[in-house]
């Protein structure tokens, strides 16, 4: 295969940067090469449903719980965070006890994410990226798709008690250059 057949037809260079991208994370941390790749997760927005509009979670804040259920810290993206259309998305969050101890139950964790009134549970796919009291998505990628998109994560303590988070990503077509734009308007 030569390397204009590699970038050829609709996002293949940012395809073939968002699979480098996913060996890198995958090999920094210990793993081989053909897994490398499967550790891209590929979230196509063709295949989203309609989706019940429910009360929206608390929105996600650093150092901050909520519902007295597990403290939730975003670390990656930022909230609101700006992306080119195709270029990959870290997902980090970590869970911390709620105020009085009651450790997160990872088993309950749920993830959806959203384009409008259209969405999909991710929950079964992220599973595989749960490392102790933590999600670790090294690269998601949206296939090229531009838009907002709105992710949900919930999560009960051992004693039943619910915390939620909600953040936004942007992926933009008209990008000025490579650099992220979380600071612009």
């Amino acid at each position: 295969m030569n390397v204009s057949s590699i970038f050829s037809g609709h996002g293949g260079l940012r395809r073939a940067l968002a699979v480098g991208l996913a060996a890198v994370c995958a090999a920094s941390s210990g793993e081989g090469g053909a897994d490398a790749a499967a550790r891209l997760l590929v979230i196509d927005p063709g295949t989203f449903v309609e989706m019940p509009a429910e009360t929206p979670p608390m929105r996600a804040s650093r150092g901050r719980g909520g519902r007295g259920g597990p403290r939730i810290e975003l670390r990656l993206p930022g909230l609101d965070s700006v992306y080119r259309a195709g270029e990959p998305m870290t997902l980090y969050a970590e869970f911390f006890p709620a105020a009085d101890g009651a450790a997160p139950d990872m088993a309950t964790l749920g993830v959806r994410v959203r384009k409008g009134r259209r969405g999909k549970d991710i929950t079964d796919v992220v599973r595989a990226y749960v490392d102790g009291t933590a999600i670790r998505v090294p690269a998601m990628d949206f296939s090229g798709h531009a838009g907002e998109f709105r992710f949900e994560l919930d999560i009960l303590d051992e004693r039943g008690r619910m915390s939620g988070a909600e953040f936004r990503v942007t992926f933009r077509l008209d990008f000025r250059d490579s650099s992220r734009l979380d600071d612009e308007a």
